[in-house]
Protein backbone atom coordinates (compact mmCIF):
# COMPACT_ATOMS: atom_id res chain seq x y z
CA UNK A 1 0.00 0.00 0.00
CA UNK A 2 1.25 3.64 -0.92
CA UNK A 3 2.07 5.85 1.70
CA UNK A 4 -0.44 8.48 1.01
CA UNK A 5 -3.52 5.24 1.05
CA UNK A 6 -1.77 4.90 4.30
CA UNK A 7 -2.08 8.01 5.81
CA UNK A 8 -5.74 8.26 4.63
CA UNK A 9 -6.49 4.96 6.13
CA UNK A 10 -5.38 6.40 8.78
CA UNK A 11 -6.86 9.78 9.19
CA UNK A 12 -10.47 7.43 8.50
CA UNK A 13 -9.39 5.60 11.87
CA UNK A 14 -8.80 9.23 13.50
CA UNK A 15 -12.50 10.61 12.83
CA UNK A 16 -14.13 7.49 14.01
CA UNK A 17 -12.88 9.03 17.99
CA UNK A 18 -15.29 12.05 17.95
CA UNK A 19 -18.72 10.55 18.45
CA UNK A 20 -21.81 13.14 18.68
CA UNK A 21 -23.06 16.39 18.93
CA UNK A 22 -20.36 18.63 18.10
CA UNK A 23 -18.85 20.59 20.95
CA UNK A 24 -18.67 24.20 21.21
CA UNK A 25 -17.87 27.36 23.07
CA UNK A 26 -19.03 31.22 22.99
CA UNK A 27 -17.27 33.51 24.73
CA UNK A 28 -17.07 37.38 24.18
CA UNK A 29 -14.37 37.74 22.23
CA UNK A 30 -14.08 34.56 19.49
CA UNK A 31 -16.15 31.29 19.17
CA UNK A 32 -15.12 27.68 18.78
CA UNK A 33 -16.42 24.55 17.78
CA UNK A 34 -15.42 21.12 16.33
CA UNK A 35 -15.32 20.91 12.64
CA UNK A 36 -17.19 17.90 10.44
CA UNK A 37 -13.36 17.28 8.03
CA UNK A 38 -11.74 13.88 7.88
CA UNK A 39 -10.31 13.99 11.52
CA UNK A 40 -11.24 15.85 14.91
CA UNK A 41 -10.51 19.47 14.70
CA UNK A 42 -11.45 23.03 16.14
CA UNK A 43 -13.17 25.60 14.25
CA UNK A 44 -11.91 29.05 15.49
CA UNK A 45 -14.34 32.38 14.62
CA UNK A 46 -13.96 35.96 15.47
CA UNK A 47 -16.51 38.26 14.60
CA UNK A 48 -18.25 35.49 12.60
CA UNK A 49 -14.96 35.14 10.31
CA UNK A 50 -13.53 31.83 10.14
CA UNK A 51 -9.66 32.08 11.17
CA UNK A 52 -8.51 28.84 11.60
CA UNK A 53 -9.15 24.95 11.56
CA UNK A 54 -6.77 22.97 13.87
CA UNK A 55 -6.21 19.49 14.37
CA UNK A 56 -7.87 18.75 18.14
CA UNK A 57 -4.41 16.70 18.57
CA UNK A 58 -0.73 17.51 17.83
CA UNK A 59 2.52 14.99 17.17
CA UNK A 60 5.42 14.55 19.10
CA UNK A 61 8.51 13.50 17.73
CA UNK A 62 11.40 11.49 18.85
CA UNK A 63 15.06 12.15 16.16
CA UNK A 64 13.98 10.28 13.05
CA UNK A 65 10.77 9.13 13.79
CA UNK A 66 7.40 11.29 13.63
CA UNK A 67 4.53 10.44 15.69
CA UNK A 68 1.52 8.32 14.70
CA UNK A 69 -1.76 9.00 16.81
CA UNK A 70 -4.93 6.62 16.96
CA UNK A 71 -8.50 6.35 18.58
CA UNK A 72 -8.97 10.01 19.75
CA UNK A 73 -11.71 10.80 21.89
CA UNK A 74 -12.97 14.17 22.88
CA UNK A 75 -14.88 15.29 25.78
CA UNK A 76 -15.65 18.22 28.40
CA UNK A 77 -13.88 18.48 31.61
CA UNK A 78 -14.46 19.70 34.60
CA UNK A 79 -13.27 23.51 34.49
CA UNK A 80 -13.07 26.95 36.91
CA UNK A 81 -16.34 29.21 36.66
CA UNK A 82 -15.95 31.35 33.75
CA UNK A 83 -13.42 28.71 31.99
CA UNK A 84 -14.53 26.15 29.49
CA UNK A 85 -12.02 22.73 29.29
CA UNK A 86 -12.02 20.17 26.52
CA UNK A 87 -9.97 16.94 26.82
CA UNK A 88 -8.85 14.74 23.66
CA UNK A 89 -7.06 11.52 24.46
CA UNK A 90 -5.16 9.68 21.86
CA UNK A 91 -3.42 6.11 21.34
CA UNK A 92 0.59 6.64 20.11
CA UNK A 93 2.90 5.08 18.08
CA UNK A 94 5.74 6.63 20.81
CA UNK A 95 4.61 7.31 23.88
CA UNK A 96 2.25 6.76 26.44
CA UNK A 97 -0.56 8.65 28.80
CA UNK A 98 -1.05 11.11 25.51
CA UNK A 99 -3.57 13.72 25.98
CA UNK A 100 -4.17 17.49 24.81
CA UNK A 101 -6.02 19.72 26.87
CA UNK A 102 -7.80 22.72 25.06
CA UNK A 103 -8.89 25.69 27.82
CA UNK A 104 -10.96 28.44 26.73
CA UNK A 105 -11.15 31.76 28.38
CA UNK A 106 -12.73 35.18 27.29
CA UNK A 107 -10.08 36.19 25.95
CA UNK A 108 -7.48 33.91 24.70
CA UNK A 109 -7.65 29.96 24.21
CA UNK A 110 -4.97 28.24 25.38
CA UNK A 111 -3.75 24.46 23.97
CA UNK A 112 -0.92 21.87 25.86
CA UNK A 113 -0.07 18.41 25.06
CA UNK A 114 1.13 15.64 27.07
CA UNK A 115 3.26 12.57 27.12
CA UNK A 116 5.33 10.11 28.88
CA UNK A 117 8.19 7.54 27.46
CA UNK A 118 11.74 7.05 27.22
CA UNK A 119 13.03 8.27 23.83
CA UNK A 120 14.59 11.52 23.63
CA UNK A 121 12.23 14.71 22.24
CA UNK A 122 12.80 16.67 18.80
CA UNK A 123 9.63 18.37 17.39
CA UNK A 124 6.73 19.09 19.76
CA UNK A 125 4.22 20.27 17.21
CA UNK A 126 1.20 22.41 18.02
CA UNK A 127 -1.97 22.68 15.61
CA UNK A 128 -0.37 19.93 13.46
CA UNK A 129 1.48 16.51 13.29
CA UNK A 130 4.69 17.13 11.55
CA UNK A 131 5.74 19.01 8.79
CA UNK A 132 3.28 20.26 5.80
CA UNK A 133 4.41 20.23 2.52
CA UNK A 134 3.84 21.48 -0.64
CA UNK A 135 2.13 19.24 -2.91
CA UNK A 136 3.27 15.88 -0.70
CA UNK A 137 2.11 15.21 2.88
CA UNK A 138 6.03 15.85 4.56
CA UNK A 139 6.52 14.30 7.50
CA UNK A 140 2.23 14.70 8.85
CA UNK A 141 -0.71 12.53 7.35
CA UNK A 142 -1.94 15.52 5.23
CA UNK A 143 -4.19 18.67 5.45
CA UNK A 144 -6.40 17.56 8.26
CA UNK A 145 -3.10 17.00 10.49
CA UNK A 146 -2.13 20.74 9.91
CA UNK A 147 -3.22 23.76 10.51
CA UNK A 148 -5.64 25.75 7.35
CA UNK A 149 -5.17 29.20 8.09
CA UNK A 150 -7.81 31.22 6.92
CA UNK A 151 -6.29 34.41 7.25
CA UNK A 152 -4.90 36.62 4.38
CA UNK A 153 -1.63 37.67 6.63
CA UNK A 154 0.64 37.44 9.18
CA UNK A 155 2.89 39.79 11.63
CA UNK A 156 6.26 39.08 12.94
CA UNK A 157 8.18 41.00 15.56
CA UNK A 158 11.33 39.37 14.07
CA UNK A 159 13.33 42.00 12.34
CA UNK A 160 14.68 41.10 9.08
CA UNK A 161 17.38 42.75 6.70
CA UNK A 162 14.03 43.88 4.35
CA UNK A 163 12.27 45.79 7.02
CA UNK A 164 9.57 43.37 6.25
CA UNK A 165 6.96 42.83 9.26
CA UNK A 166 4.13 41.04 7.16
CA UNK A 167 4.30 38.17 4.94
CA UNK A 168 1.58 36.22 3.17
CA UNK A 169 0.39 33.23 5.04
CA UNK A 170 2.67 30.99 2.56
CA UNK A 171 5.93 32.30 4.12
CA UNK A 172 7.34 30.60 6.48
CA UNK A 173 9.01 32.23 9.87
CA UNK A 174 11.09 31.36 12.02
CA UNK A 175 10.55 33.38 15.71
CA UNK A 176 13.73 32.86 18.44
CA UNK A 177 17.48 32.56 18.29
CA UNK A 178 18.44 30.30 15.69
CA UNK A 179 16.21 29.16 12.52
CA UNK A 180 14.87 26.29 11.60
CA UNK A 181 13.60 27.31 8.00
CA UNK A 182 15.35 26.08 5.05
CA UNK A 183 18.40 28.00 3.67
CA UNK A 184 18.29 30.46 1.23
CA UNK A 185 21.35 29.07 -0.52
CA UNK A 186 23.65 31.42 -2.63
CA UNK A 187 20.53 33.73 -3.39
CA UNK A 188 19.88 37.16 -1.53
CA UNK A 189 17.23 37.07 0.41
CA UNK A 190 17.10 40.19 3.43
CA UNK A 191 13.52 38.89 4.26
CA UNK A 192 15.38 36.00 5.76
CA UNK A 193 18.63 37.58 7.39
CA UNK A 194 17.24 37.53 11.09
CA UNK A 195 18.95 37.55 14.33
CA UNK A 196 18.53 41.62 14.86
CA UNK A 197 16.38 40.21 18.01
CA UNK A 198 17.53 36.79 19.40
CA UNK A 199 15.03 35.79 20.68
CA UNK A 200 11.79 37.97 20.28
CA UNK A 201 8.69 37.41 21.96
CA UNK A 202 7.78 33.91 20.32
CA UNK A 203 4.62 34.92 18.76
CA UNK A 204 2.93 34.96 15.22
CA UNK A 205 -0.22 37.74 14.55
CA UNK A 206 -2.51 36.72 11.82
CA UNK A 207 -5.23 39.11 10.20
CA UNK A 208 -8.47 39.10 8.21
CA UNK A 209 -10.78 41.57 6.97
CA UNK A 210 -9.52 43.78 9.85
CA UNK A 211 -9.36 41.06 12.98
CA UNK A 212 -6.36 39.95 14.79
CA UNK A 213 -5.29 36.15 16.32
CA UNK A 214 -2.54 35.73 17.33
CA UNK A 215 -0.34 31.89 17.87
CA UNK A 216 2.39 32.59 20.83
CA UNK A 217 3.95 30.64 22.94
CA UNK A 218 5.21 30.50 26.96
CA UNK A 219 6.70 28.01 29.30
CA UNK A 220 8.17 28.30 32.64
CA UNK A 221 11.82 29.76 32.96
CA UNK A 222 14.08 26.98 32.64
CA UNK A 223 11.50 24.93 30.18
CA UNK A 224 12.45 27.20 26.56
CA UNK A 225 15.17 23.86 25.59
CA UNK A 226 14.49 25.01 22.10
CA UNK A 227 15.93 27.83 19.77
CA UNK A 228 12.56 29.13 18.27
CA UNK A 229 9.02 28.65 17.53
CA UNK A 230 8.97 27.62 13.55
CA UNK A 231 6.05 28.06 11.17
CA UNK A 232 6.75 26.34 8.02
CA UNK A 233 4.26 28.76 5.63
CA UNK A 234 0.79 27.52 4.79
CA UNK A 235 0.97 24.78 1.96
CA UNK A 236 -1.06 22.78 -0.22
CA UNK A 237 -0.87 20.20 2.89
CA UNK A 238 -1.94 22.59 5.86
CA UNK A 239 0.39 24.35 7.78
CA UNK A 240 2.59 23.60 10.65
CA UNK A 241 3.99 25.17 14.22
CA UNK A 242 6.44 23.58 16.50
CA UNK A 243 9.69 23.60 18.31
CA UNK A 244 12.58 21.52 18.22
CA UNK A 245 14.18 20.17 21.36
CA UNK A 246 17.01 18.04 19.52
CA UNK A 247 16.94 15.00 21.90
CA UNK A 248 18.05 17.34 25.06
CA UNK A 249 14.86 17.01 26.51
CA UNK A 250 13.48 13.88 27.53
CA UNK A 251 9.36 12.63 28.11
CA UNK A 252 10.51 9.95 31.18
CA UNK A 253 8.97 11.84 34.00
CA UNK A 254 6.21 13.16 31.89
CA UNK A 255 6.05 15.76 29.75
CA UNK A 256 4.11 19.10 29.39
CA UNK A 257 4.48 20.85 26.41
CA UNK A 258 4.99 25.01 26.13
CA UNK A 259 1.02 26.29 26.43
CA UNK A 260 0.47 27.98 22.76
CA UNK A 261 -2.29 30.68 23.38
CA UNK A 262 -4.28 32.20 20.53
CA UNK A 263 -5.00 35.95 21.91
CA UNK A 264 -7.89 38.11 19.41
CA UNK A 265 -7.87 41.90 18.67
CA UNK A 266 -7.73 44.54 16.46
CA UNK A 267 -4.41 44.94 15.68
CA UNK A 268 -1.06 43.04 15.61
CA UNK A 269 0.12 45.43 18.66
CA UNK A 270 -3.16 45.01 21.02
CA UNK A 271 -2.94 41.06 20.46
CA UNK A 272 1.07 41.70 20.92
CA UNK A 273 0.25 43.33 24.33
CA UNK A 274 -2.37 40.84 25.42
CA UNK A 275 0.43 37.69 24.80
CA UNK A 276 3.10 39.68 27.03
CA UNK A 277 0.51 40.35 29.29
CA UNK A 278 -0.48 36.77 29.45
CA UNK A 279 3.18 35.39 29.66
CA UNK A 280 3.47 37.66 32.92
CA UNK A 281 0.31 36.49 34.59
CA UNK A 282 1.35 32.39 33.62
CA UNK A 283 4.70 32.97 34.95
CA UNK A 284 6.19 32.39 32.23
CA UNK A 285 8.74 35.63 31.97
CA UNK A 286 10.84 37.07 34.46
CA UNK A 287 11.36 40.82 36.06
CA UNK A 288 13.83 43.37 36.11
CA UNK A 289 15.92 43.12 38.93
CA UNK A 290 17.61 46.18 38.73
CA UNK A 291 16.46 50.27 38.47
CA UNK A 292 17.70 52.07 35.62
CA UNK A 293 20.81 54.19 36.73
CA UNK A 294 20.30 58.12 35.87
CA UNK A 295 23.10 57.75 33.41
CA UNK A 296 21.80 54.98 31.13
CA UNK A 297 19.48 57.30 29.52
CA UNK A 298 22.24 59.91 28.46
CA UNK A 299 23.40 59.95 24.38
CA UNK A 300 25.94 57.46 23.77
CA UNK A 301 28.61 57.03 20.77
CA UNK A 302 29.61 54.08 19.54
CA UNK A 303 32.56 54.13 17.25
CA UNK A 304 31.20 51.13 14.94
CA UNK A 305 30.62 52.78 12.17
CA UNK A 306 33.11 54.60 11.66
CA UNK A 307 35.91 51.71 11.95
CA UNK A 308 33.64 49.85 8.90
CA UNK A 309 33.76 53.52 6.85
CA UNK A 310 37.47 54.24 7.47
CA UNK A 311 38.57 50.09 6.93
CA UNK A 312 38.78 50.15 3.41
CA UNK A 313 40.14 53.16 3.13
CA UNK A 314 43.02 52.36 5.33
CA UNK A 315 42.63 48.88 3.74
CA UNK A 316 42.29 46.76 6.81
CA UNK A 317 39.68 44.89 8.87
CA UNK A 318 37.04 47.42 10.45
CA UNK A 319 37.84 45.07 14.25
CA UNK A 320 41.68 46.60 13.42
CA UNK A 321 40.68 50.38 14.30
CA UNK A 322 38.72 49.41 17.39
CA UNK A 323 42.11 50.89 19.24
CA UNK A 324 42.90 53.56 21.87
CA UNK A 325 44.26 56.26 19.65
CA UNK A 326 41.21 55.79 17.22
CA UNK A 327 38.87 55.80 19.67
CA UNK A 328 40.79 59.22 21.57
CA UNK A 329 40.46 60.47 17.80
CA UNK A 330 37.15 60.47 17.09
CA UNK A 331 35.72 60.86 21.06
CA UNK A 332 37.89 64.16 20.27
CA UNK A 333 35.99 64.67 17.49
CA UNK A 334 32.85 64.58 19.33
CA UNK A 335 33.49 66.78 22.10
CA UNK A 336 34.96 69.20 19.93
CA UNK A 337 31.08 69.83 18.27
CA UNK A 338 29.48 70.12 21.77
CA UNK A 339 27.74 66.81 21.70
CA UNK A 340 27.24 65.72 25.32
CA UNK A 341 27.66 62.12 24.92
CA UNK A 342 27.26 60.30 28.32
CA UNK A 343 28.32 56.33 27.61
CA UNK A 344 31.54 55.47 24.85
CA UNK A 345 30.77 52.36 23.17
CA UNK A 346 33.82 50.06 22.34
CA UNK A 347 32.80 48.57 19.38
CA UNK A 348 34.69 45.03 18.19
CA UNK A 349 37.41 43.97 18.79
CA UNK A 350 39.38 45.23 22.33
CA UNK A 351 39.74 41.87 22.85
CA UNK A 352 43.15 39.81 21.83
CA UNK A 353 40.20 36.81 21.34
CA UNK A 354 36.47 37.01 21.16
CA UNK A 355 36.25 34.08 24.42
CA UNK A 356 38.55 35.07 26.24
CA UNK A 357 38.02 39.01 27.93
CA UNK A 358 41.41 39.68 27.48
CA UNK A 359 42.05 43.39 26.34
CA UNK A 360 44.52 43.39 23.49
CA UNK A 361 46.94 45.67 24.97
CA UNK A 362 48.64 46.46 21.62
CA UNK A 363 45.09 48.19 21.01
CA UNK A 364 44.73 49.62 23.89
CA UNK A 365 47.70 50.34 26.14
CA UNK A 366 46.16 51.76 28.80
CA UNK A 367 42.44 50.21 29.30
CA UNK A 368 42.01 51.80 32.27
CA UNK A 369 43.20 55.37 32.12
CA UNK A 370 41.20 55.41 29.30
CA UNK A 371 38.01 54.80 31.48
CA UNK A 372 39.33 56.80 34.41
CA UNK A 373 39.61 59.87 32.14
CA UNK A 374 36.49 59.43 30.55
CA UNK A 375 34.91 59.31 34.00
CA UNK A 376 36.19 62.29 35.05
CA UNK A 377 34.63 63.58 32.64
CA UNK A 378 31.14 62.53 33.95
CA UNK A 379 31.02 59.61 30.76
CA UNK A 380 30.65 55.65 31.30
CA UNK A 381 32.23 53.20 28.88
CA UNK A 382 30.56 49.97 27.67
CA UNK A 383 32.79 47.29 25.74
CA UNK A 384 31.26 44.81 22.91
CA UNK A 385 31.38 41.37 23.64
CA UNK A 386 29.41 38.60 21.22
CA UNK A 387 27.97 35.93 23.22
CA UNK A 388 29.82 32.59 24.13
CA UNK A 389 31.80 32.78 21.81
CA UNK A 390 34.66 29.81 21.28
CA UNK A 391 37.74 31.84 19.94
CA UNK A 392 40.79 31.61 22.88
CA UNK A 393 39.22 28.82 24.95
CA UNK A 394 40.63 26.02 26.53
CA UNK A 395 38.66 22.74 24.24
CA UNK A 396 37.39 21.46 27.97
CA UNK A 397 35.29 25.03 28.14
CA UNK A 398 33.43 24.45 24.66
CA UNK A 399 30.89 22.53 23.05
CA UNK A 400 31.93 20.23 21.00
CA UNK A 401 30.34 19.10 17.76
CA UNK A 402 32.44 16.17 16.28
CA UNK A 403 35.95 17.39 17.12
CA UNK A 404 35.02 20.56 16.59
CA UNK A 405 35.05 23.48 19.07
CA UNK A 406 31.76 25.58 18.49
CA UNK A 407 30.83 27.68 21.51
CA UNK A 408 31.50 28.42 25.10
CA UNK A 409 29.99 25.55 27.37
CA UNK A 410 27.46 27.63 29.36
CA UNK A 411 26.41 24.16 31.38
CA UNK A 412 30.38 23.48 32.48
CA UNK A 413 30.13 25.40 35.75
CA UNK A 414 34.25 25.97 34.42
CA UNK A 415 33.12 28.53 32.09
CA UNK A 416 30.95 29.81 34.31
CA UNK A 417 33.54 30.82 36.63
CA UNK A 418 36.06 31.27 33.84
CA UNK A 419 33.82 33.80 32.71
CA UNK A 420 32.55 35.86 35.56
CA UNK A 421 36.37 36.16 36.69
CA UNK A 422 36.93 37.57 33.40
CA UNK A 423 33.96 40.25 33.72
CA UNK A 424 35.04 40.62 37.25
CA UNK A 425 38.43 42.20 36.68
CA UNK A 426 36.92 44.29 33.68
CA UNK A 427 34.46 45.55 35.48
CA UNK A 428 36.27 46.19 39.18
CA UNK A 429 39.75 46.20 38.58
CA UNK A 430 39.86 48.57 34.81
CA UNK A 431 36.85 50.39 35.81
CA UNK A 432 34.22 49.20 32.95
CA UNK A 433 30.58 50.20 33.30
CA UNK A 434 28.86 47.68 31.15
CA UNK A 435 28.90 45.64 28.17
CA UNK A 436 27.15 46.03 24.87
CA UNK A 437 26.14 41.75 23.96
CA UNK A 438 26.00 41.17 20.40
CA UNK A 439 26.15 38.22 18.11
CA UNK A 440 23.54 35.85 19.24
CA UNK A 441 23.00 32.78 17.38
CA UNK A 442 21.98 30.17 19.85
CA UNK A 443 23.36 26.36 19.05
CA UNK A 444 22.58 23.98 16.20
CA UNK A 445 19.90 21.78 16.64
CA UNK A 446 22.58 18.52 15.86
CA UNK A 447 21.82 15.91 18.44
CA UNK A 448 25.28 15.15 18.87
CA UNK A 449 26.69 18.30 20.88
CA UNK A 450 28.85 17.29 23.47
CA UNK A 451 29.05 19.38 26.56
CA UNK A 452 28.64 19.34 30.64
CA UNK A 453 24.73 19.27 30.55
CA UNK A 454 22.21 19.15 27.83
CA UNK A 455 21.31 23.03 28.09
CA UNK A 456 20.27 23.98 24.93
CA UNK A 457 17.99 26.72 22.59
CA UNK A 458 17.01 30.19 24.34
CA UNK A 459 18.23 28.60 27.71
CA UNK A 460 21.76 28.20 26.44
CA UNK A 461 21.70 32.16 25.67
CA UNK A 462 19.64 33.00 28.60
CA UNK A 463 22.34 31.25 30.92
CA UNK A 464 25.78 33.32 28.97
CA UNK A 465 23.42 36.31 29.49
CA UNK A 466 22.80 35.89 32.85
CA UNK A 467 26.18 35.49 34.17
CA UNK A 468 27.42 38.59 32.17
CA UNK A 469 24.60 40.47 33.88
CA UNK A 470 25.12 38.93 37.17
CA UNK A 471 29.08 39.58 37.33
CA UNK A 472 29.07 42.79 36.40
CA UNK A 473 26.02 44.50 39.18
CA UNK A 474 27.44 42.47 41.53
CA UNK A 475 31.01 44.87 40.84
CA UNK A 476 28.94 47.85 40.03
CA UNK A 477 24.92 47.93 41.25
CA UNK A 478 24.32 50.48 38.62
CA UNK A 479 26.30 48.82 35.55
CA UNK A 480 24.56 48.71 32.15
CA UNK A 481 23.92 45.37 29.94
CA UNK A 482 22.47 46.18 26.36
CA UNK A 483 21.25 43.26 24.77
CA UNK A 484 19.17 42.35 21.70
CA UNK A 485 16.30 40.13 23.72
CA UNK A 486 12.85 41.49 23.43
CA UNK A 487 11.57 38.67 25.54
CA UNK A 488 9.78 38.65 28.14
CA UNK A 489 11.82 35.67 29.83
CA UNK A 490 15.20 37.59 29.41
CA UNK A 491 14.06 41.04 31.57
CA UNK A 492 15.84 39.32 34.50
CA UNK A 493 19.59 39.79 32.50
CA UNK A 494 19.24 43.38 29.98
CA UNK A 495 19.09 46.64 31.04
CA UNK A 496 18.59 48.26 27.99
CA UNK A 497 17.13 46.86 24.73
CA UNK A 498 19.46 47.77 21.87
CA UNK A 499 17.58 48.60 18.41
CA UNK A 500 20.50 46.86 16.55
CA UNK A 501 21.79 47.16 12.93
CA UNK A 502 20.42 49.18 10.15
CA UNK A 503 20.86 47.23 6.82
CA UNK A 504 22.24 49.05 3.64
CA UNK A 505 19.59 49.05 1.50
CA UNK A 506 16.68 50.28 4.23
CA UNK A 507 14.83 53.45 3.59
CA UNK A 508 12.51 54.73 5.62
CA UNK A 509 14.92 54.19 8.79
CA UNK A 510 12.78 56.20 11.59
CA UNK A 511 9.62 54.00 10.81
CA UNK A 512 10.91 50.25 11.04
CA UNK A 513 13.18 51.58 14.03
CA UNK A 514 10.08 52.87 16.00
CA UNK A 515 8.56 49.74 15.01
CA UNK A 516 11.06 47.80 17.01
CA UNK A 517 11.22 50.14 19.41
CA UNK A 518 7.34 49.46 20.27
CA UNK A 519 7.88 45.65 19.99
CA UNK A 520 10.44 46.25 22.87
CA UNK A 521 8.22 48.51 25.21
CA UNK A 522 5.64 46.31 24.65
CA UNK A 523 7.80 43.20 25.89
CA UNK A 524 8.72 44.81 28.59
CA UNK A 525 11.92 48.02 27.96
CA UNK A 526 11.17 51.07 28.51
CA UNK A 527 14.51 52.01 27.65
CA UNK A 528 15.90 51.51 24.66
CA UNK A 529 19.52 52.27 22.68
CA UNK A 530 18.29 53.70 19.58
CA UNK A 531 21.19 52.16 18.00
CA UNK A 532 22.74 53.61 14.26
CA UNK A 533 24.60 50.73 12.48
CA UNK A 534 24.73 51.06 9.46
CA UNK A 535 23.87 54.21 8.35
CA UNK A 536 22.41 53.96 4.54
CA UNK A 537 22.16 57.33 3.27
CA UNK A 538 23.07 60.77 4.38
CA UNK A 539 18.86 62.17 4.39
CA UNK A 540 18.19 58.80 6.08
CA UNK A 541 20.45 59.10 8.74
CA UNK A 542 19.53 62.79 9.48
CA UNK A 543 15.91 61.58 9.46
CA UNK A 544 16.64 59.33 12.11
CA UNK A 545 18.65 61.56 13.80
CA UNK A 546 15.82 63.92 14.25
CA UNK A 547 13.26 61.48 15.60
CA UNK A 548 15.35 59.50 18.03
CA UNK A 549 15.08 61.57 21.15
CA UNK A 550 11.17 60.69 21.10
CA UNK A 551 12.30 57.25 20.29
CA UNK A 552 14.77 56.16 22.97
CA UNK A 553 18.63 56.78 23.89
CA UNK A 554 19.93 59.29 20.78
CA UNK A 555 23.42 57.23 19.49
CA UNK A 556 26.02 58.23 17.05
CA UNK A 557 28.13 55.84 15.37
CA UNK A 558 30.60 57.97 12.88
CA UNK A 559 32.09 61.46 13.03
CA UNK A 560 32.59 61.44 9.45
CA UNK A 561 30.93 60.28 6.51
CA UNK A 562 28.15 57.74 6.35
CA UNK A 563 29.52 54.07 5.75
CA UNK A 564 27.28 53.18 2.60
CA UNK A 565 27.25 56.18 0.19
CA UNK A 566 30.71 58.03 1.99
CA UNK A 567 28.35 61.61 2.34
CA UNK A 568 29.70 63.85 4.41
CA UNK A 569 28.41 65.36 7.24
CA UNK A 570 27.51 69.52 6.97
CA UNK A 571 28.47 71.59 9.65
CA UNK A 572 25.41 73.03 10.12
CA UNK A 573 24.05 69.71 10.80
CA UNK A 574 26.33 68.50 13.74
CA UNK A 575 25.51 72.20 14.62
CA UNK A 576 21.65 71.26 14.72
CA UNK A 577 22.52 67.80 16.51
CA UNK A 578 24.47 69.64 19.23
CA UNK A 579 21.46 71.54 19.85
CA UNK A 580 19.27 68.62 19.76
CA UNK A 581 21.07 66.18 22.04
CA UNK A 582 21.85 69.09 24.49
CA UNK A 583 18.13 69.69 24.53
CA UNK A 584 17.54 66.01 25.31
CA UNK A 585 19.84 65.78 28.12
CA UNK A 586 18.48 69.39 29.75
CA UNK A 587 14.89 67.26 29.78
CA UNK A 588 16.78 64.44 31.34
CA UNK A 589 18.05 66.86 33.71
CA UNK A 590 14.40 68.07 34.48
CA UNK A 591 13.07 64.90 34.87
CA UNK A 592 15.75 64.12 37.97
CA UNK A 593 17.88 61.59 35.76
CA UNK A 594 21.22 63.71 35.94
Amino acid sequence: MCRNTVALAGLAALALGLRGQPLTTQRPGYAARTGSGASPSLEVYQEDRLMFRLPLVSGLSTPGQEETLSNIQVARLAAPQGTERWQATAGSSLWSGRKFIWTFLDDHIEFQQFANGRKPLERCYFFSNGISDSWANGTSPGVFANSTIFASRYFSPQPNHADQYYFTIAMPQSVGVLEERPEAGNAYHPELMTGLFAPPPLFLAFEKGGVWASVGLGDKPGNYQFNALEYSGSKYAGASFWVNYAGYRSAANGFESPTAAIHFGYSEYDTLTKYVAWTGQKGFGTESRFRNAAWHYKPIFCGWAEQTREAPVRKIEAHDLATQADYERWIGIVEGRGLPVGTIVIDDKWQKQYGTFDVDERKWPDMQGFIARQHAKGRHVLLWVPAFHREGLPEDLCVKMGTLAIAGDVSNPAYEEFLRGKIRHLVADLGVDGFKEDWIGGVSRSANLRMHAPLFGIEFVRRFQFILHDEAHKWKPDALIETQTPNPLFRESSDVLRLNDIWYGARNVAETMTRRARISKIAGWDLVDCDNASSTNLEEWWSYMLQQPSIGIPALYFVSRTESTMEEVPDSKWRQLAEIWNAYVRRLEDDGKR
